[in-house]
């Protein structure tokens, strides 16, 4: 994640966690975490960890099976808390500068969201900030992010013997699987004022298919009788899928028909369908050659997040971390 993106991300974080204002304040009517020497409290914890819980979904009031997963939540989320002050630290032991110039972009993107600027400050100042105690966190912050950014730009170029051996390593995830192109025509199931409407649908597609088999042209059907408007004005082209792609009755008939063959009608949730095969591509490895230079980026990427990883870890056992609080606990809402 680039400095810019990260920023943003803390950001809008920490104007959504009620109990950030009290660590900016320095008051902590308890401790949840020590990192350092540093104190991070109760409040600004579980705040990060009601956001970091939400995107899971689940209901604390439910299950007794879901204390385990939420356990783990919490650790996960301590753990990331951790991360983040061991790097905001690393940054200020190094001496990172931040601009004005950078506060003044990050706070312009964090506050756009706010109708007003009375707005945001009001808010700010609910969370416990003053103007001045905030813009000094988003400086903190970015500083955080460009220490990360430096990280990344240490690792060194990937090599084409390093790039040969990756793409010797992982031809099955660089091979692309069997694709077909079909084109159709969908009657969709619809009501027909009879006293079996599919029955009707059905017999509709009958005369279709006669026209398709005695050699008129395909696509002028589609365009004159299909009802899906998504392909019919391209002459019912899908264009090319590979399996799981598609609903599995239409997926099966165009996978087992020959280039130019016409199925009988298959019958989907959406329809009635007749399908003419067009192409066919095997299943086949891209070729060293096509794909280098994407994939000499994708390992560098890899690269960079290892070394990433490598570096909190390093911070990690370096530091001098207390945890103050039991991450298995009944929830509450």
């Amino acid at each position: 994640m680039t400095a810019r993106l990260l920023v943003r991300a803390t950001l809008l974080l920490t104007l959504l966690m009620p109990g950030a204002g009290t660590w900016a304040q320095g008051f902590h009517p308890g401790t949840a975490v020590r990192v350092n020497g540093v104190e991070i409290s109760n409040e600004r914890f579980d705040a990060f960890y009601q956001e970091y819980r939400a995107p899971h979904g689940i209901n604390v009031a439910g299950r007794g099976d879901h204390l385990q997963k939420l356990t783990q939540l919490r650790r996960e989320a301590l753990d990331q808390m951790i991360e983040q002050e061991l790097v905001r630290q690393a940054a200020e032991a190094q001496g990172i500068e931040v601009g004005g110039k950078e506060i003044d972009a990050a706070l312009a993107e964090v506050s756009a969201p706010f109708k007003t600027p009375e707005e945001f400050t009001r808010r700010i100042e609910t969370e416990g900030f003053t103007e001045d105690s905030y813009r000094e966190h988003v400086g903190r912050m970015i500083a955080a992010a460009k220490y990360l950014d430096g990280i990344r730009a240490s690792v060194a170029p990937v090599s084409d013997a390093e790039l040969v051996t990756y793409y010797q390593n992982n031809e099955h995830r660089l091979t692309l699987p069997e694709q077909v192109r079909v084109r159709h025509i969908l009657l969709t199931w619809k009501p027909m004022g009879t006293t079996d409407d599919r029955a009707a649908i059905r017999k509709q597609m009958a005369p279709i298919l006669d026209k398709a088999r005695a050699g008129e042209d395909f696509a002028a059907l589609a365009r004159e009788y299909s009802d899906d408007s998504m392909t019919a004005r391209d002459g019912g082209d899908t264009g090319f899928f590979h399996r799981g792609q598609m609903v599995p009755a239409f997926e099966a008939v165009a996978f087992a028909l020959q280039p130019g063959e016409i199925s009988d009608p298959v019958e989907t949730p959406f329809g009635v369908h007749i399908l003419r095969l067009e192409e066919r591509k095997e299943a086949h490895l891209l070729p060293l050659e096509e794909v280098r230079e994407q994939l000499r980026e994708h390992i560098r990427e890899e690269n960079m997040e290892a070394a990433v990883e490598q570096e909190n870890e390093r911070l990690r056992e370096q530091a001098d971390v207390e945890i103050l609080i039991p991450l298995e606990r009944p929830e509450k809402n």
